[in-house]
């Protein structure tokens, strides 16, 4: 059964009660369009049946059948079947596609008709689906159409310009010649594709960025002029003249300003005015401030000017759009790198914004938090966190610790702050401590501190877990200090104050059965003829505030000896735990050895546990209890002996690790970078005097470009941080065999990427044996991977090698990942992949480049990974089979 009109087919489908229903009025109706495709020839029913796969292409279903007949359609002269037929080819063809090729003459033909809307058609066609071959082909005609009369073919020109500089950046001539005029047009949709089609250029070549820096004043004039006109009806927007043609110029001044100081200081006006004139009440409003303050901010604009951001930012925190919160928080996180004064100004907000109900918000909140800590607001701040963490999130505690715990460690002014707050993190999220900081703390305590902060941490330990034994980390370390310092727990201070405001332990005068409570989470230890109300009635424990004095115990050894036996028998904290409080009760022996009832009471302790189930449990209670027995008194003093703090490796904190927007900022700037240029390299230059170089023009750019140098993450640059700082590519060079190593990275710009991955030129004096051909490396999986040398005039040391990964199989490649390495005498660089997933008979490129100043063979270690048919593939191969000629 054939639907004769769309509209049959969709009201068959409508009435499809079940998807196998639906499935099989597809399949029937797919069969009889192909069979009229065969049968008949006509452009009437070619006109219905592309409809209809269109309809069928929406739903899902696989139409591929009906590729050329769209390209048949596109042929008509009549105008209603050109605009279905370049329909169907913008959504059933892509640049991949040979069939592609046949459109070129019914574009070229369309382009050069009378009638303006079909030109427009093969315009909108043409920056939808042109690849690389049909760029070359059409540029003149697109060229022509840029000197139409008609603002419409203009519009739909510049567009289509924008398509063919991704696709061949080297075609920008004849459109940068026309730049100004276009940036000048009155009609406000070719402005748009003109602004759209200058940043395109300006990201790719640097002629074109210089150009667009000479034409920052005409710029600036459309976007004054759009700030001074009155609001027309055909562009107003919220009572704002053409808010996405100002966002757009914006992001164009953005581009071409980068690193030039003398187009940053044309902008401070325009900017200022943006800022001053905008209605930031409206939607629209806000985002044009948006687009400004991210401009101020990412060139070398003047202090005040950026300031002025940092508060819009800033002002931005208070609004009741979630949108406009989060990227402010997100910026303001990358801003604070060098604008810290100023974002510190925002902290009360920011700290607010911790409570929102909003999970996005207090995720971003909680990074900027952290990010603005310093040696001066460290205590504010960690008090801060400190409140938010109990109710915090699950999944937000483990980083919360972590970097509480670092920041805790690196701006701590005093060691008594630092064992407070340390002890504070463990008894709010213990449970997400990890062991290291953990080992850290009891370090600090047993090699740093004085016998006064020793007895102070054994106090407020003690005190801690008589309130809650839920936390891990805290019954461990509480329980080590208890047992480690039990005899500064129990004696007086020196300080008469501090004995004064140190109460005594509640847990006095309890029995075994008293400490039952302990078994219960959250649970305070309840006083012996407490009513029920009062032990029972408040499962969960309020919080320790942050801001006030942590509590303090001055127990006798009973209570002592009570409350480890009662970790040590209780079953809800680790075994781990059990068997530290096992350890601390064996160690009490000696702390009190003077004490024959104390010594006995920990031997029946001991003893509960000698039939444990847990073996661990068992023979520890076993061996103690041995100990502890009379013809061991004279070498027990010796054994349970005040032990040494703890070893073990101390790996500093990462660089990031109170502000990982700014480690993501990173890597994204460097994704972003354009091309390298042939400066990048100077023969017979050393790397240090590269990495100098560079950092000193580096120095002129502001804080989002400056980040990281290109250079600065290779082997070849001078590392910017601390030489003990730990290097994450040294592993990596380590893994490969102590080779220089240079790591990938996955793309966040394709455009980008598709300059640096385009196979560079060859130029004159370079037509040596072996360069521009393909050298197999890898062929296994369904994946073969090609390297194509090649060099350049100007760079006689220099060897680019693009890599091209051919996915030959039957299933799509994901998750690709290319190390290469090359001997120390070498130097290499990676850029970034065109992408980490190629489709079946697709292709991937990724450029290599090895500085090779000793003219010594070329050899590459290389580590391939990634993913096909589910199955993760990891593969380390050599390949030296260059000729002697490509070096």
């Amino acid at each position: 059964m054939s639907f004769f009109r769309l509209k049959d087919l969709i009201r068959a489908v409508r009435v499809c009660k079940t998807a196998a229903d639906e499935r099989g009025v597809i399949q029937r109706e797919s069969a009889a369009i192909r069979t009229s495709f065969k049968e008949v020839d006509s452009q009437d029913a070619r006109y219905v049946n592309i409809q209809k796969l269109l309809y069928i292409y929406l739903l899902g279903y696989p139409v591929q059948f009906g590729q050329l007949e769209c390209l048949k359609l596109v042929a008509s002269p009549k105008f209603s079947d050109k605009r279905v037929g370049y329909l169907g080819v913008s959504l059933l063809l892509d640049e991949k596609q040979d069939i592609l090729t046949l459109l070129t003459n019914s574009l070229k033909t369309d382009m050069n008709s009378s009638d303006d809307y079909i030109v427009g058609l093969a315009l909108g066609t043409l920056s939808n689906v042109a690849s690389s071959e049909v760029a070359y082909d059409l540029v003149d005609e697109v060229e022509r159409l840029l000197d139409s009369p008609r603002s419409y073919l203009r519009k739909k020109a510049t567009l289509a310009g924008v398509r063919i500089i991704r696709r061949e950046p080297e075609l920008f001539t004849p459109f940068l010649h026309r730049a100004k005029s276009l940036l000048g047009d009155k009609h406000h949709g070719v402005q748009m594709g003109a602004v759209a089609l200058m940043a395109e250029m300006c990201n790719h070549t640097q002629e074109a960025l210089d150009e667009g820096r000479r034409l920052v004043p005409v710029i600036v004039n459309q976007l004054r002029a759009l700030l001074g006109s009155g609001s027309s009806p055909e562009h107003d927007v919220g009572g704002i003249s053409n808010p996405f043609l100002q966002v757009a110029i914006l992001r164009l001044l953005r581009v071409i300003a980068r690193g030039s100081q003398q187009a940053a200081d044309e902008l401070n006006d325009v900017l200022t005015l943006v800022a001053a004139q905008t209605d930031s009440t409206k939607n629209v409003g806000t985002a044009i401030l948006y687009e400004c303050a991210v401009t101020a901010l990412a060139i070398p604009s003047e202090p005040a000017l950026r300031v002025m951001a940092i508060n819009m930012l800033g002002k931005f925190l208070g609004n009741r759009d979630n949108n406009v919160r989060y990227v402010a928080l997100a910026t303001l996180s990358a801003a604070v790198i060098t604008e810290a004064p100023s974002v510190q100004r925002h902290r009360a907000t920011v700290i607010q914004c911790l409570r929102d109900n909003d999970i996005s918000i207090r995720r971003r909140a909680l990074d900027l938090s952290f990010a603005l800590i310093n040696e001066n607001n460290v205590k504010p701040i960690v008090t801060e966190i400190l409140r938010v963490l109990p109710h915090a999130d699950l999944e937000f505690k483990p980083s919360m610790v972590y970097r509480l715990s670092a920041a805790i460690t690196l701006f701590g002014d005093s060691l008594e702050w630092r064992i407070d707050n340390m002890l504070r993190v463990l008894s709010l999220g213990g449970k997400h401590v990890n062991a290291r900081d953990m080992f850290k703390f009891i370090r600090l305590i047993a090699l740093e501190a004085d016998e006064n902060l020793q007895r102070r941490a054994a106090r407020i330990s003690f005190a801690l877990l008589e309130r809650d034994i839920s936390q891990e980390k805290m019954v461990v370390a509480g329980a080590w200090l208890v047992g480690e310092y039990a005899d500064l727990l129990v004696a007086r201070s020196n300080n008469p104050a501090a004995v004064a405001t140190s109460p005594k332990s509640p847990v006095g005068g309890l029995d075994d059965d008293d400490l039952d409570i302990l078994g219960a989470l959250g649970k305070p230890l309840a006083k012996k003829g407490a009513s029920p109300d009062n032990s029972d009635s408040a499962p969960v424990l309020a919080a320790l505030d942050p801001s006030e004095d942590l509590p303090q115990a001055i127990p006798e050894p009973a209570d002592i000896v009570r409350l480890l036996s009662a970790i040590a028998g209780s079953s809800v904290v680790s075994s781990n735990s059990r068997h530290v409080a096992l350890t601390a009760l064996a160690k009490l022996s000696g702390r009190f050895a003077d004490s024959p009832a104390t010594v006995a009471s920990i031997r029946t302790a001991l003893g509960k546990h000698t039939q444990s189930m847990d073996v661990e449990t068992q023979s520890r209670a076993a061996e103690f209890g041995k100990l502890l027995s009379q013809e061991l008194d004279a070498v027990r003093a010796g054994v349970v002996d005040r032990m040494p703090a703890p070893e073990y490796t101390d790996v500093p904190y990462e660089e990031y690790v109170l502000n990982p927007t700014a480690m993501r900022m990173k890597a994204l700037t460097i994704i972003k970078r354009p091309a390298m240029q042939p400066v990048d390299f100077v023969e017979g230059e050393s790397a240090a005097e590269a990495a100098a170089r560079a950092a000193a023009e580096a120095s002129k750019q502001s804080v989002v470009s400056d980040l990281l140098n290109l250079m600065d993450e290779g082997p070849a640059a001078v590392p910017t941080s601390p030489p003990t700082a730990a290097k994450p590519v040294d592993a990596l060079a380590d893994l490969l065999g102590g080779v220089a190593l240079s790591p990938t990275s996955p793309s966040a710009n394709p455009a980008a990427v598709r300059s640096v991955a385009s196979p560079p030129e060859s130029a004159g004096g370079f037509a040596a044996e072996g360069l521009d051909s393909e050298y197999e490396v890898y062929n296994s999986h369904g994946l073969r991977i090609t390297l194509t040398p090649s060099k350049k005039a100007k760079m006689a040391t220099i060897v680019d090698l693009l890599a091209t990964f051919y996915n030959e199989g039957e299933v799509a490649v994901s998750d690709l990942n290319f190390l290469v390495a090359v001997p120390k005498s070498q130097k290499l660089q990676i850029q970034p992949p065109s992408g980490q997933h190629i489709s079946v008979g697709a292709t991937v490129t990724q450029l290599v480049r090895v500085s090779n100043p000793t003219k010594s063979a070329i050899r590459l270690r290389i580590k391939l990974g990634f993913t096909a048919d589910g199955q993760a593939q990891e593969n380390m191969f050599e390949y030296s089979g260059f000729p002697a000629s490509v070096v």
